[in-house]
């Protein structure tokens, strides 16, 4: 028996389509973006979510007749593309498995992780390229009202797409390592029930004292640790793993040292 599964063992070996050496080209990363983008910007879960997200705000924004605040209607597409970035990125991690075409990907001479950069760059090139927009239109639209005019800075505007990149990698990362839908809705559940989002919010006005270099350090940590994690699933090296994890001890360390006394 020992010998008939270490023939086995030998043969799948022998049998296994090597791993590409060469690096992804940035042609066919591209490519793979611009059709995740699409898929991710039309799909289901991105859009529901910031109708649903408005139709909250608009309830919670006044009474009848009232008119909706602008601050209300950008804060709602805000928090409906932040929970639609979430399960649409997730989503497009899983599709491969889904679809049951992971194994198939393995003969193609380009190397493992073109997938995932490709699904990264979608992400890029949809998600947060439209927060891009969103955060110049709400600088714009903001600036000069008299009550919320002084905490809408450069500072307030370049957090929104950090933040939209930092929750769709995190989406894209749960989704190579998890192999369900529930990935997606349970990081949104965790941010919300157990309160994730009040030890150090995503996004801080200036007004709240924080520590501007840190909190981009912790933004930019984040961004980095499930990128790395995500491309560590394809391939699991040591450098990646490594540079997730100096990623993760950087953002805590950003994340503690901004952390007012009593919290926020």
């Amino acid at each position: 028996m020992a010998t008939s599964l270490r023939a086995v063992l030998v043969d799948a070996r022998a049998s296994a389509i090597p791993h590409a050496s060469v690096r992804p080209s940035v042609a066919g990363v591209w490519a793979l973006g611009r059709i995740e983008a699409r898929r991710m910007l039309l799909h289901p879960s991105f859009l529901i979510g910031i109708a649903f997200a408005l139709f909250i705000m608009r309830g919670a924004s006044g009474s009848e007749g009232t008119r909706l605040d602008p601050a209300w209607l950008l804060g709602g597409i805000l928090v409906g593309m932040l929970v639609g970035t979430v399960l649409s990125a997730n989503i497009a991690a899983l599709r491969p498995r889904r679809d049951q075409m992971q194994e198939l990907f393995g003969a193609l001479p380009a190397p493992p992780e073109t997938r995932t950069v490709g699904v990264l760059a979608g992400l890029l090139l949809g998600p947060v390229a439209i927060s891009i927009v969103l955060a110049a239109v709400g600088w714009w639209a903001l600036r000069m009202d008299e009550n919320i005019g002084p905490d809408i800075d450069v500072f307030l505007a370049l957090q929104i797409p950090l933040t939209v990149a930092a929750l769709g990698t995190i989406g894209v990362a749960i989704g190579r390592w998890v192999p369900s839908l529930l990935g997606g809705p349970v990081v949104i559940a965790a941010h919300i029930m157990t309160g994730i989002i009040w030890v150090v919010p995503w996004v801080l006005p200036t007004a709240t004292d924080v520590d501007r270099p840190r909190h981009m350090i912790y933004l930019a940590a984040a961004i980095t640790t499930w990128v790395a994690l995500a491309l560590a699933r394809d391939r699991r090296t040591a450098p990646r793993f490594a540079i997730a994890a100096g990623a993760l001890a950087l953002g805590v360390v950003a994340a503690v040292q901004q952390v007012p006394p009593g919290g926020w």
